[in-house]
């Protein structure tokens, strides 16, 4: 199957390796991948200021993976941008890295929290669990002291320590991480770690796990979003438009 994992930030090489190391072991053998960023829009999506400025290029990029024959697309953001707008104007599934993930968190335990980066994103999270109609299985969102930027295993610690928190003061059951991108064998590493302080199995959610796993059922399952959920809109409208480019690399 040909699955695109659109990144909804500008380009850059590291972050290209980065997602296509990460995918290429997540995936299940057979799935072909290919990877889009954007030209125009924001470095990072830390923010709704950065959703909204990345949506435009990021929609474009989903109906060019369909055209190119992908049978399904993958949003490689927890922020999901352009999700609902994606999935109006698409035919094949369109898979959200954070929907996937709160959703795989919610099936594993009946309270999770996320583990996200700055503080100022927590809000942004509460958000996307809204979105998600998982609110009320929302333990807590808890931060750790770093960019998206430089998220990686480095942060171990600190994502250790709060999810402790969360577990042991906010009734956490399951962590879902609120960053993408995380590092090859984060969450596993994490998972371990907690084994051996707390003295059982929490589930620490991958969204990049979460998102190819569940882009992959679908296809095979063959199945997509509904046309009564997100109807499509009208192609004819010339405000449609598109003036913008994407950068595509196909592994």
């Amino acid at each position: 199957m040909k699955i695109c994992v659109v990144i909804p930030v500008l380009h850059s090489d590291e972050l290209i390796s980065k997602a296509m190391d990460e995918y290429a072991r997540a995936a299940a053998p057979g799935t072909e991948l290919s990877f889009t960023a954007l030209d125009v829009g924001t470095y990072t999506i830390e923010s709704e200021y950065d959703v909204v400025l990345n949506q435009p290029a990021t929609l474009r990029a989903v109906q060019k993976a369909e055209a190119a024959g992908n049978q399904a697309a993958i949003l490689a953001c927890f922020g999901d941008p352009a999700g609902a707008a994606a999935k109006e104007a698409s035919s094949i599934p369109v898979v959200g890295e954070g929907e996937a993930a709160l959703h795989y968190a919610s099936l594993l335990a009946n309270k999770f929290s996320i583990i996200t980066v700055r503080e100022q994103t927590i809000p942004f999270m509460f958000n996307a669990t809204r979105k998600a109609g998982l609110d009320s299985k929302l333990a807590s969102v808890r931060a750790v002291d770093f960019g998206v930027l430089d998220f990686s295993l480095d942060c171990i610690d600190d994502v250790v320590a709060q999810a402790v928190k969360a577990i042991r003061h906010d009734g956490a059951e399951a962590i879902a991480m609120g960053c993408t991108g995380v590092g090859v064998d984060m969450c596993l590493t994490v998972a371990d770690r907690l084994q051996a302080e707390i003295g059982s199995y929490i589930p620490i959610i991958d969204p990049v796990k979460a998102a190819i796993g569940l882009a992959e059922s679908l296809v095979r399952s063959g199945y997509r979003q509904s046309e009564r959920t997100y109807p499509k809109p009208p192609s004819s409208r010339p405000e449609y438009r598109w003036h913008g480019s994407e950068t595509v690399v196909t592994t």
